[in-house]
């Protein structure tokens, strides 16, 4: 017996350097997958057709390529703090079987995605070399920012020339073009529409500032004004709220380099400036937005009369009433559930099912909204323990990485854009639910972001 696991294991060795590839590709085809299906159109195509096969096989061949790295190679170990996503998945694993009764099959499902995401995806961040990396980026970035150009440009055609409309999808209507005074466009959520569209604008200058070249500038310049104009008509303040944290990041880095460089002022004026310019970024950001949206309201009005009213039809009035869009009652829902099981939650995914079993009539119940904040997802399914061990998690991840956010001499470009993915999607998922009980674009980048950035450490 010993015998023929030594011939396996020697077998895995040798296959070691296929073993990544095929790992470095499948990451890269299922994060160009995920875009298909906030892309209406895309997404119309694989709904009925190869969708949910997919997503099945993507789970079930990234649980057997983590498996292969569990039992032969072992580089989970080289992850700083793979001990407590071991512990993470665990009280994930105790709060399912404590809330079997309000089912089973969607938790298993969070349970081996889970896996896939802190086990495979961020180990094979980790083991990538800045090389590999930067093909990871560069082929993602040509490839996803090719479909979501398109994506935005088509969307800004429909601003202009296309009245509201309503398709069935998913077992609802969705919005498309221009909105309830907010270009949807061709895709399913205007506030991922644009994240993604932000995540593709750091994409075009990080291919700009690579290769240097006009073939590389033209489009990407191009592709970064489709970005920005539809994030504006969009209406997404969570983007936004994005745009001021990476921008603000950006300058700071910036400014500490260049004083690094140059004759710096004394520490008092620098500390006013560090503060000053991300007040300066979100004041240039929130001005310019609301002057660039009134300009095209009319512009619209000026080319398509007879489907347009003016800079009144892109003023939101979903929010008028409530600020927050209904978050504060979706998350204040969610808590008020959580004091019937404080210490391991109402389960990973079956909320909806725990809030109709046990109060009917509570807010959750009635809605069946989703969390819409990932921390608080946490919290709610998987109680406060659950909650800690994330507490810890984050603290580990920090302390590696707030030395290196603001190290000029180490920081590389590559480098550069895996923390700016990081703290996009760390600022995103306080409104959106991605990252730890979902699947999708946000989640393939930032566990292989958390991976690489993390290199070094163990």
């Amino acid at each position: 017996m010993m015998k023929i696991y030594r011939d396996i294991y020697s077998t895995a060795e040798r296959h070691q350097p296929l073993y990544h590839k095929i790992v470095f590709y499948f990451t890269l085809s299922f994060a160009i997958y995920t875009l298909f299906g906030r892309f209406t159109w895309l997404h119309g195509l694989v709904e009925h057709t190869i969708n949910s096969f997919v997503y099945v096989f993507v789970a079930c061949f990234g649980f057997f390529l983590f498996a292969i790295d569990l039992f032969f190679y072992k580089n989970y170990k080289k992850l700083p703090g793979y001990k407590l996503s071991a512990v993470f998945i665990l009280c994930a694993l105790i709060s399912s079987a404590l809330n079997m009764r309000y089912g089973v099959s969607s938790n298993i499902s969070t349970l081996v995605w889970l896996t896939v995401q802190m086990g495979l995806f961020a180990t094979a961040g980790h083991l990538l070399s800045e090389k590999r990396y930067h093909r990871w980026l560069t082929l993602f970035f040509s490839i996803g920012g090719a479909i979501w150009g398109f994506a935005a440009a088509v969307s800004l055609y429909q601003f202009f020339f296309v009245r509201g409309y309503l398709i069935p999808m998913n077992g609802r209507l969705i919005r498309q073009s221009l909105y309830d005074n907010r270009l949807f466009g061709v895709f399913i959520d205007p506030n991922l529409g644009a994240f993604v569209g932000f995540i593709f604008m750091w994409g075009m200058v990080y291919l700009m500032f690579r290769f240097r070249k006009k073939r590389v500038w033209i489009p990407g310049i191009i592709n970064c004004i489709l970005q920005l104009l539809y994030i504006i008509l969009s209406g997404s303040r969570s983007a936004q709220v994005c745009m001021v944290v990476s921008l603000s990041y950006a300058l700071l880095y910036g400014l500490v380099k260049y004083y690094k460089k140059n004759k710096a002022p004394g520490k008092a004026l620098r500390v006013v400036n560090y503060i000053v310019l991300p007040i300066l970024c979100a004041a240039l950001i929130f001005i310019s937005f609301a002057g660039i949206r009134a300009g095209m309201a009319e512009l619209a009005n000026a080319v398509a009369p007879e489907i347009h009213s003016g800079a009144e039809e892109l003023e939101r009035t979903d929010i008028a009433d409530d600020s927050s869009n209904n978050r504060l009652s979706i998350w204040k829902g969610y808590l008020m559930l959580l004091k019937d099981r404080p210490i391991f939650g109402l389960s990973p995914r079956n909320a909806w099912n725990y809030a109709d079993a046990e109060h009917p009539d509570s807010y959750l119940a009635e809605h069946h909204y989703d969390v819409h904040n990932a921390y608080i997802a946490v919290l709610a399914g998987m109680g406060i323990v659950g909650f800690l061990v994330l507490a810890a998690m984050i603290t580990g991840l920090l302390k590696i990485l707030i030395p290196r956010i603001f190290n000029t001499d180490r920081m590389t470009p590559v480098y550069f854009i895996a923390l700016q993915l990081i703290l996009n999607i760390a600022v995103f998922v306080l409104f959106y639910p991605g990252i730890y009980f979902t699947n999708g674009i946000d989640t393939v980048l930032f566990w292989i972001a958390i991976g690489f950035a993390t290199a070094g450490e163990s």
